[in-house]
């Protein structure tokens, strides 16, 4: 007999299904193996990507490996017993194996509940290896794979761009889609070698955002990490290549065309291209929303149109200063909002074709830009101020609904 609870089954599938381990729109999902020792359960489940175990206690699979005298209960299920009966409460859901079938029951609302599953091979052992050691990450470790992860193409198979880099010969972390490039630097990792790690979703689990302490540790085949009640294993990718990324990363000089943003207009940004990009929600998947960054004259600009409207609106950012040689450079609009909402507000860029180039601390992050002739030219414009706003200026209260334009974009030229 196996016993947990609603709530525990509840969290558990969460996870799985925000790594994309379960997906109830499929008509075959990957079954789960509950093992119960004593007291104690584990909650298992694996792809070719990824696994991952939930225990009732952190690190009890390992205090107890060491007591084979206690009962051992394992059955493998569908991954439909955890959603049939998950819940918000403490109810206590109980399995009973009868031979080939799973007799679970629990109650709702004081109404007994009782489903039968179909009981599957279990999976082997290995498929779940522990490494022999352990190292503690450094708190902005696992912040900087998440960020990373996000940044990767999870469809390409061109340089392992569904994969991350953990280099530990420059001690960073890298992710890149062709696009766009994250590079999370001074980052202190236990072993000299570079590693490719398979990209996954798994990481974005709120679950996983409120850790706070890791532990990773890596075997022949995975990267394993300690996330509270979780350990995932991230499947190492050995027989591709990474692109050379650090080489794509443009030098700064006194003369780059520079943006220092004040922290006021940065949020103030945010929120009115989150907006512009709410109004666009329509748009089809190959459209896209340029806006052009204007650093020409005194006062920063950004200047961004929807189809739907003659007149571009115009972001003045009057707290914030350039520097160095003026120029403008186009961008895709979601490239820009993620930068922001990674706590970007330095931007550089040589040319209207050239990469721009954002920094923080030890992150730089570099977006491709549009082509130079989707420039937005200025003119009749709406305007928004971010400070202190003169009084002939032309509010332009709401976007207009509207969907992207078609335009051209670049590729980092990684080899």
């Amino acid at each position: 007999m196996l016993l947990f609870t609603r709530g525990e089954a509840r969290r558990v599938l969460a996870v799985l299904r925000k790594a994309g381990l379960v997906n109830f729109s499929r008509r075959i999902q990957p079954p789960i193996t509950l093992v119960q020792v004593g007291s104690q359960l584990r909650i298992l489940c694996t792809t070719k990507d990824c696994w991952v175990v939930w225990e009732r206690e952190p690190g009890s699979h390992e205090s107890r490996s060491s007591t084979p005298s206690e009962p051992v209960t394992r059955v493998t299920v569908s991954a439909e017993l955890l959603r049939e009966c998950q819940g918000p409460d403490a109810e206590v859901v109980t399995l009973e194996i009868d031979q080939d079938v799973v007799k679970a029951s629990w109650s709702v609302s004081g109404f007994a509940v009782e489903r039968e599953f179909p009981v599957f091979d279990a999976p082997d052992e290995h498929l779940f290896p522990h490494p022999r050691e352990y190292f503690s990450c450094p708190p902005e470790f696992l912040s900087a794979l998440r960020q990373v992860m996000a940044v990767r193409d999870s469809a390409s198979t061109r340089y392992a761009l569904n994969c991350v880099q953990l280099s530990g010969t420059r001690q960073q972390l890298a992710g890149t889609n062709s696009r766009k490039l994250l590079l999370h630097r001074g980052i202190q990792l236990p072993w000299p070698e570079d590693l490719l790690v398979q990209g996954t979703d798994l990481l974005e689990a709120p679950e996983f955002q409120r850790v706070k302490t890791v532990r990773m540790g890596r075997t022949e085949h995975d990267l394993v990490l300690q996330l509270g009640h979780w350990t995932a294993g991230l499947k190492l990718n050995t027989e591709s290549h990474y692109p050379a990324v650090d080489r794509v990363v443009p030098s700064l000089s006194e003369e780059t065309t520079r943006l220092e943003l004040h922290p006021l207009d940065a949020t103030r940004l945010e929120e009115l291209l989150h907006r512009m990009l709410e109004t666009c929600s329509s748009r089809l998947p190959t459209m896209h929303q340029p806006l052009t960054v204007d650093l020409t004259g005194d006062v920063p600009i950004v200047r961004c149109r929807t189809n739907h409207s003659p007149r571009a609106t115009e972001i003045r950012l009057t707290r914030s200063s350039r520097h160095g040689q003026p120029g403008r450079v186009c961008l895709e609009t979601r490239f820009l909002v993620s930068a922001l909402e990674m706590g970007f507000q330095q931007l550089a860029f040589h040319k209207s074709d050239s990469p721009v180039r954002l920094d923080q601390h030890q992150r730089i992050y570099i977006l491709m830009p549009l082509d130079p002739d989707s420039l937005i030219e200025p003119g009749d414009d709406h305007v928004i101020t971010t400070g202190p706003e003169p009084a002939d200026v032309d509010r332009a209260p709401v976007f207009d609904q509207a969907q992207g334009l078609p335009v051209r974009r670049a590729e980092l030229a990684i080899a």
